[in-house]
C-alpha cells in the first residue's frame, strides 16, 4: 500500500508526547524525526488515515505548538 508523506514542525520537547499519540491510534501514521533540534517531524500515512490524522493534528496543534503541517508532494 502507498503512504501520503506529511511534514510538521513542532515544539522540539513534544516530538515524544506526539510520537505516542500517534503510536496510541495503532498504525494511522508512522512518525520520523527529520531534524529533532529544529522539531521537524515526517510523518507517513496510510492513504485510508489521512483525514483521522489530519483531525489528531489539528487537535493537537496549540498543545503542541505545532507551526505548520502540510503534505510533501510526491
Amino acid at each position: 500500500m502507498d503512504t501520503v508523506s506529511y511534514r510538521a514542525k513542532i515544539n522540539k520537547s513534544q516530538i515524544g508526547f506526539l510520537n505516542s499519540i500517534i503510536e496510541g491510534y495503532d498504525g494511522i501514521a508512522v512518525v520520523r524525526t527529520v531534524d529533532p533540534k529544529e522539531g521537524i517531524l515526517e510523518l507517513w500515512v496510510s492513504p485510508f488515515f489521512e483525514d483521522i490524522t489530519s483531525e489528531v493534528m489539528k487537535s493537537l496543534a496549540e498543545e503542541i505548538g505545532l507551526e505548520y503541517y502540510y503534505k510533501v508532494s510526491p
